[in-house]
């Protein structure tokens, strides 16, 4: 009786690890890069709580998501990025942006500069992460 209650428990698990990650493929959504795995290869996500920027941005985004539709997606959060022994956050608003191939490739950061001016940098994604 044991083996077969673990059994059951394991495919319940299985069965709503798949029910909640369905939505987002099924509604065929299209994904941002997220970052770089363990071997080197890009990682798409829908709705990513982080994303890690590279290249000359260097850093982390962590976001909440306010909207995520085919054409566009929309959040605000953090942009931490540390060099030269300091590290600066500021908060930020996110706007990605046209898609190909069911992978958005703009993302518009907006964050606010130290005079109060909106300080924008678009970002266009390639296979390999972020360039300018």
């Amino acid at each position: 009786m044991g083996k077969l209650r673990t059994a059951l428990m394991i495919a319940a698990l299985l069965a709503l690890t798949a029910l909640t990650a369905a939505p987002a493929a099924a509604s065929g959504l299209p994904t941002i890069w997220a970052t770089v795995n363990s071997k080197g290869a890009s990682v798409y996500k829908v709705r990513p709580r982080t994303i890690d920027l590279v290249e000359a941005y260097g850093g982390t985004l962590t976001l909440a998501w306010s909207s995520w539709t085919k054409s566009a997606a929309n959040g605000s959060g953090d942009a931490v990025a540390s060099g030269m022994g300091a590290t600066t956050t500021l908060n930020v608003k996110v706007h990605a942006s046209r898609v190909e191939h069911r992978r958005f490739t703009r993302l518009t950061l907006t964050t606010t500069a130290a005079n109060g001016a909106p300080d924008v940098e678009k970002l266009h994604l390639t296979v390999n992460g972020w360039i300018t």
